[in-house]
């Protein structure tokens, strides 16, 4: 595998919740106690995500994901911040509540051809990833549909790679992929008073961190921000 690729390299379990604004800020001083920050993080303790969908010309992701089925998959372009000169170009992988994400950071130049079309860009890159990308782009007429912006809080810790993060502010556009444009107009997915809370682990959450997490009243949900989006914002 190259160097420009990134796999995780087994499922790991995704589990998710909608957190109130104020235990969200309870838990954040909690768990800064006992896991890092993500390095990405800024001096307020979050940072930037934004994410361009990408779907076929029925939608197929979409609905795939709308009635359940099992196995299933997004593919996305994603960035930190609009100035980068590199962007992820990312698989994510579902199947029920475990997912597996394939990368390769492709070039500004490059991120934004892709997104007017041009696919065979792509084909200066030795990476599986891209190489899974460029087939279903061919095969199924893949384009973009969704802009997506949030800031994300993020709490590490190295034990079955245990990741948690409260994401915040969660807004989009689905009539512009600009995606280094930062004065895209947005509209709200969600609640400004409402956050989404992610639980991410190899195989087992150990107890003081389920401990912790048992002091709010979480309703495990089947959340997808792209799902959200695409309803909201409807053409």
């Amino acid at each position: 595998m190259d160097k420009k690729t990134n796999y995780l390299k087994i499922y790991r379990h995704e589990v998710k919740y909608y957190i109130s604004k104020k235990d969200a800020y309870e838990l954040s001083l909690i768990l800064s106690y006992c896991m890092k920050k993500d390095l990405n993080s800024k001096k307020n303790g979050d940072y930037y995500i934004r994410s361009l969908y990408f779907d076929t010309f029925n939608n197929i992701d979409y609905y795939e994901k709308q009635i359940g089925t099992a196995s299933r998959k997004k593919v996305r372009l994603r960035l930190y911040d609009t100035t980068s000169p590199s962007v992820k170009l990312e698989i994510k992988n579902k199947f029920g509540s475990y997912m597996q994400k394939e990368t390769c950071l492709i070039t500004r130049n490059d991120a934004a051809k892709l997104i007017n079309g041009h696919t065979s860009i792509l084909l200066k890159y030795n990476s599986t990833t891209v190489i899974k990308v460029l087939y279903l782009f061919q095969k199924a007429l893949y384009k973009p549909v969704i802009t997506i912006d949030y800031d994300r809080e993020a709490f590490m810790l190295n034990f079955e790679n245990i990741r948690i993060t409260i994401d915040k502010n969660i807004r989009a556009s689905c009539n512009n992929y600009d995606i280094f444009n930062e004065n895209i107009i947005m509209n709200p997915l969600i609640n400004v008073n409402t956050h989404i809370l992610e639980v991410k682990f190899n195989n087992t959450l150990p107890n003081f961190i389920q401990k912790i997490l048992s002091k709010y009243t979480l309703q495990r949900e089947s959340i997808s921000k792209y799902c959200i989006a695409r309803k909201t914002n409807k053409k």
